[in-house]
């Protein structure tokens, strides 16, 4: 049987995520600029794109710096601990 062959599969691997959001316009940038933001997953100021936490990413970030913010970059909690609320008071 082929599923006899398959490798197991990879355990689970915690990615770290980082929110992304356009915080200027793109008329007046270039080609590529616009190019980079969207293929960030950001289409109108305000907007918010959920991302993994890769060099890529971080490349895509860096380029555009003058037009988007990274609004958190966190890392998951490992399992079994519950997060915490960020050092912030009720």
């Amino acid at each position: 049987m082929a599923s006899d062959r398959r490798t197991p599969a990879e355990p689970d691997r915690i990615v770290s995520r980082v929110v992304i959001e356009l915080v200027r316009g793109l008329i007046g940038t270039t080609r590529y600029q616009r190019e980079v933001v969207r293929g960030l997953g950001l289409r109108r100021i305000g907007a918010t794109a959920e991302r993994p936490d890769t060099p890529m990413i971080r490349g895509m970030v860096a380029r555009v710096p003058h037009l988007v913010r990274i609004v958190s970059a966190e890392t998951p909690a490992p399992s079994g601990e519950p997060p915490g609320n960020g050092g912030r008071k009720r």
